[in-house]
């Protein structure tokens, strides 16, 4: 939530700034005081991964009293690698949640008119903040539900009217059949062994191009699950294994392309995918993954319903007579989980959920909906950031951008119910911070996991949103998929299937992974948590020298990428420090024709950390920084003083740059200590140099963009040059290349 709030007196050090999603990607390891149980905790980085950078925690402390909050990260360590506290006996977690979350620290509600920052002239002031009444806690997990005596009608035991006849043919085809229902236990123990125990190597299957995306097909090792007559693409809709009320109530005539075609096909045939949508305004693939959530769904309820009446049927035939248990043995059907929820979606907003579910209940077909006013209410908003932020910005944070949230649905032939039960819920949709505060309560006794032991397609969607809140909550998260669960929950064990009981879920699981652009951490999804045994679609946009973003800047300002070595990924982070602070930094203002205006953009808070401290102790430069725990008092005054020449050297951090979306002023030199995630941030990081050219600010002729990267940063390359022209700047004898 890109929001500024101010704490109320009795918990002033509980302040956040600019937004308590700020909680950084890539956490330093200073210590700052630990908060109370709330939101604003969970949000802070427990990450781990590049550790061993020294730099002064005194300073930074002091520099950051006027809101810095990073969690301690002992904790959470341990606790991560203490598997036998899943073992101990599970509480009500619904009472501990209200015990957890509805403190006494409530953030005012921001009225609409100030809730985003505008220019250095109206930036919104703690001061100017007022609090307001609020009917709904805004540190509460809108939607929680896990009450397991929670009374709801009985599922109606129709099935849909075209799956009445069965077809043990048409069964053979069925993706839903052959993956989940028809593999047996010593398949799944070979497989088992050759992907998990010894990790045999994946094989890669095939490449394809389609329109500007270039994809390559993956299958296992062993023997994948293979479908009778598998289809990459299709002439009409009736050809895939998809319920027929879902297609009538599926608009067909919006004429789907190629590309989503072969999406559709890939998923209704159970292949993890990992596609980056590349713009925003690339919706149809949503529309894709809910008929196919609701495809599982229906697929599923109406498999177990028909099972269910052919075991009455048999006993009925029993207790009449009509049979004995000698001329014929009960049929035993495996087509259930531990728990009832099937399907899981993370999103980074309850905006982003209200449009899914919306689109659930289209395509769904249900005459009811109930609770949907509540749901409208708690999840809906008209809100809108200014028009003068950029069309991306708007479109994230537009509507309910509160990204607490975990909610259940349930259906049944012709009614949704939101709300549900987490243990009567079909579907999961959940923020990954709303979902993990469930599966890690601070009391152990009280945590729950068992509701998604059984979850068989995972959705993520906005990956990109959900990385720059906090992407530990994705790891949490999948560190409890689909676990055993410590109690069963009046679980048939004569209805669930094999290689559920034997903890191989994970092995049939469908990943969906949906993304703007890619990063390692999203990569990572699909190349080492992915182990579906159907195989893997990896999608990666073809950006040529044309589309590339550099060709869409429009003004000819000088661009200089410089390259330093780096020996392995590992060791690149202090590699590139050590090359910034020794080659770079001390030549920074005589290589620059200005003296002052030096803007320096730094992707890691924590690389941000260690060269401010490096800049604070080792030089005499006249800079200041500004980070997404900048209080916005702080944050005015700094930028007017770069603006005004008092500041010469202004460090500027991007997940400040994603919240704020500001256009600086004053900028004559940009230095680019990693290229942005998101290629869009250079682009607008060359208009602050053009906005300074055009109020004549500096000259065209002696402002520049530097960029230091090494051959580890293909894929950042890539997006700013273009395909072809990344692989030559990271492997050719030149260490510097000039662009304009």
């Amino acid at each position: 939530m890109a929001r500024q709030v101010k704490r109320k007196s009795h918990s002033k050090s509980h302040h956040t700034s600019s937004s308590s999603n700020h909680s950084n990607n890539d956490d330093s390891e200073h210590k700052r005081p630990k908060l109370k149980h709330g939101r604003n905790e969970v949000r802070n980085v427990t990450r781990t991964a590049r550790r061993g950078y020294g730099y002064n925690e005194d300073n930074e402390q002091n520099e950051n009293e006027e809101g810095k909050e990073v969690e301690e990260e002992e904790e959470s360590e341990e606790e991560a690698g203490n598997d036998e506290d899943f073992d101990e006996d599970r509480g009500k977690a619904y009472d501990a949640l209200l015990t957890l979350l509805k403190s006494d620290h409530k953030e005012p509600k921001i009225s609409k008119s100030k809730k985003f920052d505008k220019d250095i002239t109206d930036d919104v002031n703690d001061d100017e903040l007022e609090d307001e009444d609020e009917d709904e806690d805004e540190n509460e997990i809108v939607g929680v539900n896990i009450d397991e005596n929670d009374v709801d009608e009985e599922d109606d035991d129709e099935v849909d009217s075209d799956d009445e006849e069965e077809v043990t043919s048409g069964l053979a085809s069925d993706p839903f059949e052959v993956h989940f229902n028809q593999v047996t236990e010593s398949y799944m123990e070979s497989q088992e062994k050759i992907i998990i125990k010894e990790k045999q190597k994946w094989i890669i299957d095939g490449k394809d191009k389609y329109d500007n995306y270039s994809s390559i097909t993956q299958i296992p090792p062993g023997k994948p699950i293979t479908l009778i007559n598998e289809k990459k693409s299709f002439n009409d809709i009736n050809e895939l294994s998809i319920k027929k009320r879902l297609i009538d109530a599926f608009d067909y005539k919006e004429n789907l392309s190629d590309l989503d075609e072969i999406l559709l096909s890939n998923m209704i045939n159970y292949k993890d995918i990992n596609f980056p949508y590349q713009s925003f305004k690339n919706t149809s693939y949503r529309k894709l993954y809910t008929l196919h959530a609701l495809n599982h769904i229906f697929k599923t309820r109406d498999r177990i319903i028909k099972n269910t009446t052919k075991l009455h049927t048999y006993r009925e035939a029993i207790k009449n007579g009509e049979k004995s248990n000698d001329d014929n043995e009960e049929p035993e059907f495996r087509d259930q989980g531990f728990t009832r929820p099937k399907v899981l979606i993370l999103l980074p907003t309850r905006q982003a959920c209200h449009e899914i579910v919306e689109m659930l209940i289209k395509y769904s077909g249900s005459e009811q909906q109930e609770n949907k006013k509540k749901f409208t209410g708690q999840f809906h908003s008209k809100d809108q950031p200014p028009s003068s932020k950029p069309a991306d910005f708007i479109d994230t944070f537009k509507g309910n951008n509160n990204d607490f949230f975990c909610m259940g649905l349930k259906f049944t032939r012709k009614t949704i119910k939101l709300y549900s039960s987490f243990y009567s819920s079909d579907i999961i949709l959940a923020s990954p911070i709303g979902l993990s505060m469930i599966l890690e309560n601070d009391d152990k006794k009280k945590r729950q996991y068992d509701f998604i032991s059984s979850i068989e397609v995972l959705i993520v969607d906005k990956a990109n949103q959900i990385e720059m809140q906090n992407w530990d909550h994705i790891t949490t998260i999948l560190k409890y998929l689909n676990k055993i669960p410590k109690d069963f929950h009046d679980a048939d064990f004569s209805r669930i299937r094999m290689w559920s009981i034997n903890d191989q879920s994970k092995l049939l699981r469908q990943n969906l992974i949906f993304s703007e652009y890619l990063t390692p951490n999203i990569n990572n999804l699909t190349t080492t948590k992915s182990l579906n045994l159907s195989g893997k679609l990896k999608f990666k946009p073809i950006i040529s020298q044309q589309n590339c973003i550099m060709n869409s800047i429009g003004i000819k300002i000088k661009q200089i990428f410089q390259r330093f070595e780096s020996s392995n990924p590992m060791e690149d982070p202090d590699a590139r420090f050590k090359f910034f602070i020794n080659s770079v930094l001390p030549s920074l203002i005589k290589s620059s024709s200005y003296s002052d205006g030096i803007l320096i953009y730094i992707p890691s808070y924590f690389d941000y950390i260690r060269i401010k401290n490096h800049m604070k102790s080792n030089t005499k430069f006249l800079f200041d920084g500004i980070d997404e725990y900048t209080a916005q008092s702080k944050l005015t005054k700094i930028r007017q003083n770069f603006q005004s020449g008092k500041i010469k050297i202004l460090l500027y951090t991007e997940r400040l740059h994603y919240f704020r979306r500001y256009e600086l002023n004053g900028v004559k030199t940009i230095l680019i200590y990693q290229l942005p995630s998101n290629p869009v941030f250079y682009k607008e990081l060359v208009k602050f140099l053009a906005k300074s050219i055009f109020k004549e600010v500096c000259d065209l002729n002696l402002v520049f963009v530097k960029t230091m990267f090494s051959k580890w940063d293909g894929q950042l390359l890539e997006r700013v040059i273009g395909n072809d022209r990344a692989p030559v700047l990271a492997n050719s004898p030149n260490e510097m290349y000039e662009f304009r």
